[in-house]
Formats: C-alpha cells, sequence, structure tokens
C-alpha cells in the first residue's frame, strides 16, 4: 500500500476559490471503474501522444487477477500501469497495460532489483516518448518507503502498442535527495524542463532542463539547474535559497491560455487535504501564493486526500483535475470501490469560456 508523505503548509497568503472566481464541479469517474480487471491506481498524470491519444501513467495499481471486478479479490499491487485512451474526450474508454499476465501482472516499468518505480510525468520528444520515474526503496522504518533516485524511460516506438514498446532505462545523476520528473514536464523548441521536489519530507520545488537531444540519447550529465535568476550545471550541493515553492511530490504544470499563465495544481493539508493552484508568468516564476480551490469531502475519518493533477489535453469546458483518495486502513481500502479510483473535477476560471 502507498503511503504519501503529506506537506502540511500554513501560508498566510492562500487565497479562497471565490477570491478568483472559479466554479468546480465533480465529474463522474466511471471511466476509470470499467475494467474488471484494473481496480484502481494512484498517480493519474497524463501525457498527450498525438493523434488524438492519451497515455495516463499510474502508480500503485491493484489487479483482479480472477476479473470478478471487485478490487477485494485482489492477490496484490504492482508498482505502476499505463493505460491509452484513443480520444480526447474525456468519457472515452481506456486500455489498461502492465507487464506479465491478468493473472500474474507485474508492473510496467521495472529493471532488475529490489527497488521499484512509481511514475512522474512525461513528454513526446523528437517522436520519442520520455518518461520520469521515481526510483523507491522498501525501508523498516518511517512511512515503510524512501525516494532514493530518479530514471527515464526512453520509449523508441511510442506509436505501437505499449506491449511492444522498446524501452531504455537512464538512471539520472545526484540531485541531493531531489526527484526530478516527480512533478510537471514541458517543452519548448530547444529544451525539456522538469520541476523536481526534495524527498523525502521537505518538499522544496526546483526547475531542471536539458536539450531534447541530449534526454532522448540518455545523456543527462548536461542537465542545469534554475538557481539565483540563471541557468547552471555546476551544482556541487543542493541551492536552497533556489526553491521555486514548496510542493507536494506530484503535481501538475501547464501554460493556460485562458489565463495567459502558467498554472501549477496540488493538493494542501494533511489528511482533509484541499486542492489548489498557483500562477506564473515563466516557468521559473516568480509563483503567485496558493489559491484553494476545493476541498474534497471525505467518508471515512482514515481517508485522505493527494496527488492532483490536472490535464490539459482534454476537449472540455473547464480544466479537468484529478485527485485521489486512499485510506490508512489497508481492509478498508481493499474492500472499498468508492475510493482508489481517481477522482475528477472539472475547474472553470472566470475567464474561461
Amino acid at each position: 500500500m502507498r503511503l504519501i508523505v503529506f506537506l502540511i503548509i500554513f501560508v498566510p497568503g492562500f487565497l479562497l476559490a471565490q477570491d478568483q472566481k472559479t466554479i468546480v464541479k465533480e465529474v463522474d469517474n466511471i471511466i476509470f471503474k470499467k475494467d474488471s480487471f484494473w481496480r484502481g491506481a494512484d498517480g493519474a498524470a497524463t501525457v498527450q501522444l498525438g493523434s488524438g491519444k492519451v497515455l495516463w501513467l499510474f502508480s500503485d495499481t491493484f489487479i483482479d487477477q480472477d476479473g470478478t471486478g471487485r478490487r477485494s479479490n485482489s492477490k496484490g499491487m504492482i508498482r505502476n500501469s499505463i493505460a491509452i485512451q484513443d480520444s480526447i474526450s474525456l468519457n472515452s474508454g481506456l486500455t489498461y497495460y502492465y507487464k506479465g499476465t491478468k493473472q500474474e501482472p507485474d508492473d510496467f516499468f521495472k529493471i532488475p532489483g529490489e527497488n521499484w518505480f512509481w511514475t512522474g510525468h512525461g513528454a513526446v520528444i523528437n517522436d520519442k516518448l520520455v518518461i520520469f520515474l521515481m526510483e523507491e526503496m522498501a525501508t523498516s522504518s518511517g512511512m515503510g518507503f524512501e525516494s532514493v533516485g530518479w530514471y527515464v524511460a526512453v520509449i523508441d516506438n511510442p506509436v505501437e502498442a505499449p506491449d511492444e514498446w522498446k524501452i531504455n532505462y537512464y538512471k539520472g545523476p545526484n540531485t541531493f535527495g531531489v526527484i526530478v520528473g516527480s512533478s510537471a514536464v514541458l517543452q519548448d523548441e530547444r529544451f525539456v524542463y522538469a520541476f523536481g521536489t526534495k524527498e523525502p519530507a521537505t518538499h522544496e520545488t526546483y526547475l531542471f532542463r536539458i536539450g531534447k537531444d541530449e534526454l532522448i540519447s540518455g545523456d543527462l550529465s548536461a542537465m542545469e539547474w534554475w538557481v539565483e535568476g540563471s541557468w547552471t550545471s555546476k551544482v556541487f550541493e543542493e541551492p536552497k535559497s533556489s526553491s521555486l515553492f514548496f510542493g507536494q511530490t506530484e503535481f501538475s504544470v501547464h501554460y493556460e491560455p485562458n489565463l495567459r499563465k502558467f498554472i501549477q495544481i496540488q493538493t494542501y493539508g494533511f489528511g482533509k487535504a484541499s486542492i489548489g493552484y498557483r500562477l506564473a508568468d515563466q516557468l521559473y516564476g516568480p509563483w503567485s501564493e496558493p489559491a484553494i480551490v476545493y476541498t474534497p469531502a471525505l467518508k471515512e475519518d482514515d481517508d485522505y486526500v493527494y496527488t492532483a493533477n490536472a490535464h490539459p489535453e482534454y476537449d472540455s469546458d473547464g480544466l479537468i483535475v484529478t485527485y485521489n483518495i486512499n485510506n490508512f486502513d489497508f481492509t478498508k481500502l481493499l474492500h472499498s470501490e468508492e475510493i482508489y479510483f481517481p477522482k475528477i473535477i472539472r475547474i472553470n476560471f472566470e475567464s474561461r469560456q
């Protein structure tokens, strides 16, 4: 079971939703519940593949090996899975993929060894698909796991079906506990930009960039940090003063045309957490104080909210955002089909039409 290291932030500058004139509506999440084998996961980042297709990236995933459509029949969890959606309509169906078989499922992204991957974010770059991955290690203390590094998976043939993908794995250099690509990944004509947070718990957020050709070839040595107002590759210790803001491990950033700003979406708080956003004119900021737009209702005292991500790929009247609800009691999680499928809300800003 995945337990998130939460970031508790008390910011006097919090803005309420009404100050930003936003309207938030819940959207039915039935699209995630239709597969009788795939029975829920967290993470839920998306990457536009082109040709109208969208890739979903999930982390800890329940598979019901017998296909009864009941999570309680799952004999365990795999650490990550993916899905392909053949349309930018949110209501179109998803096809799920993982390694192994339905009866003996295994992680989709995996290398030999005891450690495992949770998914970050990614992008299609020069006809190749690049996915950033968080390397996790089991521990006997704390939350039972620790982020120990990051990898990049480069898929040479993303136009093929995922079970035919040729995946090359490249280990990221030492970034002093900052997990590069755990959150948003964006690109321009020359560079790929990746956000990352300091793990396990302090969660300062940094911005990185690397040339496209270097990235898809697996050469991560030329990666640069945004430090003190400029890009530098000569970083010999964690540049604490250059943190952009305090973020969750997973969040999204994209350019929102109707706001003419970059928007960052994440959760705030512990347990009964809220969903909010920041705005900036540039990826490196300065970023605004958070504006809180939604606090999900929880049915159980042990429920908790995390992993909010925006999905601008979708043709929708408003910005589609997903989040997840988990439960600290594994038995409740296993038997409740109301949680641990990504939840969906739609956010309408005053300037969105």
